[in-house]
């Protein structure tokens, strides 16, 4: 398989490569963070750091299933340095499955010894334990699936045509580890059915200690065939009452909060545009990687609507924008992104604009807005319909652009 470059996350890790802080490489599973960590090492080794400058341990490999807690850990990685004084790059892999961790990291940041990078599946687990011992001495760096233009470049040797091209993205995603398949459907679906199974009994039922899992089922699949859409935790408690599934609203928040954190949705809060308020109420959740809502509920080109969303979305988190729905009074705007210098930019996402009317809706809500940032509407038309500075843009074009 053709090994994809990931230069937006290794030039990150090389702006932080040597300052005193422990890099954090976070993400679902299967997303490629250990691809990523393996490509830095090579980049080092390039660089001229000898092997006995880099410690890499994966705990999820046999040949580290005896490190099972921090002192162990301690002892390994201080062996490893022996009486070397050159500085130690230490990298490890899937950090979670060894018990107080955190006291071995700290431990080591304090001998000022190490430029240490740490990879880990699930939010709750790192952030809790981090903060708590490595509160501002560590920074998070989030690798998401493949963007639709690294999508193209794993498969480039196929030569298809940018339709074509596009077709297949919206049914595999950007799951880098099915790229073995060559685009077969039923390989790649069951590798994503097994990958989503393992990251779901691994990072939220079996870290949260979840016996019944009948209501956490049901809400996962509700949480990806209704990607994108605006609801509440009351809302899906009573879909799931009128089902005869009991669940309160408490359960479907913490369940909602489990599944987030192992990085297999993100909530999207909504913003009043007029007060700049942020609203408490009907949030909408995005799914990490539309290929997996292929392979567990099906249905991607039938549901284009909500996949052409989730993939906008998800390119505007790449491009580190932070982003909210926004709310004009009767009107929503699909997604507000706040860039890193506090500007502004606003999106509207559509299948087609087929007639006068989809055009107006989608324009209205942005031209209402009275501010000078820059605003788009994205659908796969390819006639331009711009209009009164709102700038109308055909989405694969807009998926080709640089993320940085």
């Amino acid at each position: 398989m053709k090994m994809i470059i990931r230069e937006n996350y290794l030039n990150l890790l090389y702006e932080y490569q040597d300052k005193p802080f422990i890099k954090v490489i976070t993400g679902m599973r299967r997303v490629g963070k250990s691809v990523l960590m393996d490509q830095f090492v090579e980049s080092l080794k390039a660089k001229g750091v000898s092997e006995t400058q880099i410690c890499k341990i994966n705990f999820e490999l046999p040949t580290s299933f005896d490190i099972t807690d921090y002192k162990t850990l301690t002892q390994k990685v201080l062996d490893f340095r022996g009486k070397n004084q050159q500085r130690i790059y230490l990298f490890l892999d899937e950090i979670q499955r060894v018990k107080d961790w955190e006291k071995a990291v700290n431990g080591f940041h304090a001998l000022n010894a190490f430029d240490i990078y740490i990879t880990g599946s699930n939010a709750n687990l790192l952030s809790s334990q981090l903060s708590t011992y490595l509160a501002g001495r560590y920074v998070e760096i989030k690798v998401h699936p493949f963007s639709y233009r690294e999508f193209k470049a794993l498969h480039a040797e196929k030569h298809l045509d940018e339709k074509t091209y596009f077709n297949q993205y919206l049914i595999f995603g950007g799951i880098p580890s099915i790229g073995v398949f060559n685009l077969d459907y039923e390989l790649s679906m069951n590798a994503l059915r097994d990958s989503f199974k393992s990251a779901f009994f691994r990072d939220v039922v079996l870290i949260n200690q979840i016996r019944n899992t009948i209501v956490l089922d049901r809400l996962i699949n509700y949480l990806l065939s209704n990607t994108g859409k605006t609801f509440s935790a009351l809302s899906i408690s009573n879909f799931f009452k009128a089902e005869q599934i009991k669940a309160s609203v408490d359960t479907i928040l913490s369940y909602l909060q489990y599944i987030e954190e192992a990085y297999l949705i993100t909530k999207v809060k909504r913003q009043d545009l007029n007060g700049k308020a942020i609203l408490k109420t009907d949030e909408k959740y995005y799914i990490e990687d539309h290929g997996i809502r292929e392979a567990v509920v099906g249905g991607n080109q039938q549901s284009i609507e909500l996949i052409l969303e989730n993939i906008v979305f998800n390119q505007l988190i790449k491009k580190g924008y932070k982003v909210y729905v926004g709310k004009n009074k009767e009107y929503e705007v699909d997604f507000v992104c706040v860039h890193p210098d506090k500007s502004r930019s606003y999106y509207q996402v559509a299948y087609l604009l087929a007639s006068e009317e989809t055009r107006k809706r989608e324009f209205r809500s942005l031209l209402l807005i009275d501010d000078q940032y820059p605003k788009y509407v994205l659908s796969l038309d390819q006639i331009n319909f711009s209009e009164q500075g709102v700038k109308h843009m055909n989405l694969i074009d807009f998926l080709n652009l640089p993320v940085q």
